[in-house]
């Protein structure tokens, strides 16, 4: 991921289920968002990703971008979604692996988008 990358976009989707595993170099955090219905599955098309921070929702936002200038956003609301990222596995270097699928529903040959190195920066706001 290069540059910084201030994102557009207007609207988050919210994990319907979501879990850590480990992962052969970090943990994943594995995301199922059945809302996307076109999930792009090539990471490389991943050009860039930074997380903000939503006072009024309490709210962490993973904000990727691709290369064709689409753009996507995760919301991790604290009481929800946001509970995974205050797990351990979350204070260091992760990869997320994102489905459009429910989790027990998915094999190995299904759609997922993986995006590896990734780093939550909290903000002093959340306290959390």
């Amino acid at each position: 991921m290069t540059g910084r990358y201030v994102p557009k976009i207007q609207e988050a989707a919210i994990p319907e289920d979501g879990g850590w595993v480990e992962g052969e170099k970090s943990p994943i955090l594995l995301l199922s968002i059945p809302s996307w219905e076109e999930l792009e599955t090539n990471p490389d098309h991943v050009h860039a990703y930074t997380w903000m921070y939503d006072r009024a929702q309490n709210a962490y936002l993973f904000c990727f971008q691709l290369k064709d200038g689409t753009e996507k956003a995760i919301a991790f609301i604290s009481d929800h979604a946001g509970l995974l990222l205050q797990e351990e596995h979350a204070k260091g270097t992760f990869s997320m692996m994102i489905m459009n699928q429910a989790l027990q529903e998915v094999d190995s040959s299904d759609s997922v988008l993986l995006i590896e190195n990734v780093t939550l920066v909290r903000h002093p706001a959340a306290g959390w």
